[in-house]
This record gives structure tokens, C-alpha cells and sequence, in this order.
């Protein structure tokens, strides 16, 4: 199983498809919205767009991995909303002309630029007049006690460099609405909201983590066998609270960014 394929089997389910319905049902598209999903990954984001912009709209999902590509091209979209098409670009180069989009879609992703500001400009560009970001970012890490546990045997078993984990390199809800303001968007809010997600174990947990994040795998694969099962006791006593009798139901928390 690829990377993406993990992250589509596992991750989506539980977390990012909840996400993107939840943000999209407050921020859907109109119909008729030409609508990018930039760093689109598996594709869940274009997906739940596209029955709000409907028939007469157009979703373009865009990633700079092949490979999240792949499986977008591989699962499809409803028949029923607007024709999802996928494009491999890199989203300080937007593939497309000034003012062309309505709607321009980022779950999870703007923290992954190498330069944030330079992407959100390139957002503002593509954008018309009065058309609308919406984009969501990580929160704390500490709010996500899933990760932040992780993070922690990361930190203890490996490295502290193991535990500085990507996606929460930009979770400041003062930075990042400045950030986008700076870049020309106005009407900008930036909410922290939680939602909750069920995984079966701690260490099921980890296995899902790992599978779609080489970096991850590959810094627990440099563990032997008695200190990986150690790392797994130590997430799993770090998330005993979160214990139900079917498992773990886990907060997971974002800034949602909303701007014209």
C-alpha cells in the first residue's frame, strides 16, 4: 500500500472527511462557482465541493504529489455535482490566469509552503473580485492530543527533531490571520473549532500515522523491538483518557480561515 493509498484508506475516513464536510457545509461554493482545491491530496476536499457547485460549476484539484494524485484520479466524484478534474502544480505557480476562480479551497495545507505568504498572494491572484478563500490549518498541537502524543514518543524514543512534526508548523491564530490579510484578502476570520474522531487504539492509531507519513514510518522503523513497543506504551498511556469501550474518540482541532 502507497502512502496515499494509507492516508486515503485511514486517515480520510476518521479525520479529513469530516473536516471538509463540516467546513464546506458552513462555507459551500455557490452553484456555478469555479472552484480550486490547492494541495488537494487524495482528493476529499474537491469531492465534498463539488454537489455544491453543482452541474454549471467546475472543481479543479491540484497537488504537487503524484502519488495523492493517483488515488484522487483512482476514487472519482459524484455524478451528480460539477466535473472534477486533478492537475500535478505547485501552489506558489498556480496554473491559472488572473481572476478566473470563484472559490478557492486549502484544507490542511498552507502550513506545507515553503513560503506561505508567496502562496496566499498567488491565491488572491487567481481569485476575482470578491471571490472567497477557505482554508483550514492545523491547530495546537497540544489541542490535538492524538499528535501531540505521537509527537512526545517521537521525542522521547528518537529525536526531538522527530517530534517537530509538520503539520503544525504554523497553528498561531493571530499569525495566520495576518498572514492572509497581508496577502490581500479582507473580511478575514480565523475560528478555532474542534471535532471529535474515533480510532480503534493508541497503536492503531500510530500504524495509520505512519502509513501515510514516510518520515514517521521511517523514524520508528530505526527502533528495535523492545524500544517500538515502549514508544507504543507511551502513546497509549498518554491517550488512556480518551478510552471508551469501543476505542478512542480523540479532539481534533483547526483554524478555519475564511477571507474575500
Amino acid at each position: 500500500m502507497t502512502p496515499a493509498e494509507a492516508y486515503e484508506r485511514f486517515l480520510v475516513p476518521a479525520i479529513f472527511k469530516p473536516w471538509a464536510e463540516a467546513v464546506l457545509r458552513t462555507h459551500p461554493p455557490a452553484r456555478g462557482d469555479r472552484v480550486l482545491d490547492v494541495a488537494c491530496g487524495t482528493g476529499i476536499g474537491a469531492r465534498v465541493a463539488a454537489p455544491a457547485a453543482g452541474r454549471s460549476g467546475l472543481v479543479l484539484g491540484l497537488d504537487l504529489d503524484p502519488g495523492m494524485l493517483t488515488t484522487a484520479c483512482a476514487i472519482g466524484a459524484s455524478p451528480d455535482g460539477a466535473p472534477v478534474r486533478w492537475c500535478r502544480g505547485n501552489a506558489l505557480m498556480l496554473p491559472v490566469g488572473d481572476g478566473r476562480l470563484d472559490y478557492l479551497l486549502c484544507l490542511e495545507g498552507i502550513q506545507f509552503f515553503p513560503d506561505r505568504a508567496a502562496g496566499l498572494r498567488e491565491m488572491r491572484r487567481v481569485l476575482r473580485p470578491g471571490g472567497r478563500l477557505v482554508a483550514t490549518m492545523w491547530g495546537a498541537i497540544e489541542d490535538n492530543p492524538a499528535y501531540h502524543a505521537v509527537a512526545e514518543g517521537l521525542r522521547v524514543f528518537v529525536s526531538p527533531d522527530a517530534a517537530r512534526l509538520p503539520p503544525f508548523a504554523c497553528t498561531d491564530r493571530d499569525v495566520i490571520e495576518a498572514t492572509v490579510r497581508a496577502a490581500g484578502f479582507t473580511e478575514v476570520t480565523v475560528s478555532v473549532e474542534t471535532l471529535r474522531f474515533s480510532a480503534p487504539s493508541a497503536s492503531a492509531f500510530v500504524e495509520w500515522v505512519a502509513a501515510g507519513a514516510p518520515t514517521i514510518r521511517h523514524n520508528l522503523a530505526l527502533l528495535p523491538d523492545d524500544r517500538r513497543q515502549a514508544f507504543d506504551r507511551a502513546v497509549a498511556d498518554r491517550l488512556a483518557s480518551y478510552e471508551t469501550r469501543d476505542g478512542l474518540v480523540l479532539p481534533s482541532t483547526r483554524n478555519v480561515v475564511h477571507g474575500r
